[in-house]
């Protein structure tokens, strides 16, 4: 039954020309691994940041970069999103395709993710003195976390003093390289208070698909997760919110939040594609 429904599931594109959302302009991208036979796929998702409605999403073999730009180019081109700002993680296959699909949309790193792996780099990978360490972890986590431009500016000039004052003591320059070579991407949120500067609310997005998801042990065919998935996403696209920690998000589910009348509307009927 959930396989048959799944079929006849109607697209994003149907849904967004159907119930005309209107959303905030902050997007997410992110991906979900999924099991067929025990083989990793992915499910790549595209959400709204201020509703946290899924408005389009990929099955692809891996989050590469096709995937990533399969999955923006519809977005761009079926979904017509009014795109302002992007918010993504560090992988290089989704930047890529966010650079080429929107070349003039500044995109956010997540600071969540690169404050994450200069933890687990010196705890796992570095193999030098130690020397500046603590220190460097210290400062670059203020500086991601900056709670506005002047903030940001006084952090940013202790890290200017951090540098002075290890000067060629420093063995790990690779890491400060990568570090700034980020710099542009890592305070755009200042210039657009809707855009979040972390993937927190697309990685809660998943884990509420990943609830269901997960106890399936696996999928038999793609075709049958894909169906599965696209009514799990339906689904949640019509349920109201009731432990969300943004403010005025409970008691809404994500259409409604996009300004979305539901009443009157169940999710499953309106799924289904009518036939003739």
């Amino acid at each position: 039954m959930v396989n048959a429904l799944g079929q006849n599931c109607k697209n994003f594109v149907e849904v967004a020309q159907e119930l005309k959302p209107n959303w905030s302009g902050y997007l997410l991208f992110d991906g979900k691994t999924v099991y067929v036979r025990k083989q990793e796929q992915v499910v790549l998702l595209a959400a709204d940041a201020g509703t946290q409605d899924v408005i389009c999403a990929e099955w692809a073999d891996s989050e590469d970069y096709s995937a990533c730009k399969r999955l923006a180019l519809a977005v761009r081109d079926e979904i017509h999103y009014p795109v302002k700002g992007i918010a993504i993680d560090g992988s290089p296959g989704l930047i890529k395709a966010i650079v080429e699909v929107f070349p003039d949309i500044k995109y956010q790193l997540c600071v969540k993710h690169l404050d994450a792996y200069h933890q687990y780099y010196f705890k796992y990978q570095y193999h030098g003195s130690g020397k500046a360490v603590a220190e460097f972890l210290d400062i670059s986590h203020r500086l991601l976390y900056a709670t506005k431009p002047s903030h940001l500016n006084h952090v940013y000039r202790d890290y200017l003093n951090f540098l002075d004052r290890f000067e060629g003591a420093i063995d790990f320059q690779n890491i400060i390289a990568g570090f700034e070579s980020k710099f542009g991407n890592l305070w755009v949120h200042f210039e657009h208070p809707g855009l979040p500067r972390t993937t927190n609310i697309i990685e809660g997005i998943i884990r509420q698909l990943s609830r269901k998801i997960d106890d399936t042990d696996g999928f038999s065919y793609v075709q049958t997760g894909w169906n599965s998935i696209k009514l799990l996403i339906m689904r949640y696209r019509f349920k109201k919110f009731t432990c969300s920690r943004i403010k005025g998000h409970n008691g809404h589910s994500p259409l409604t939040l996009a300004g979305v009348s539901t009443a009157g509307l169940n999710w499953v009927a309106f799924s289904q594609k009518q036939t003739h």
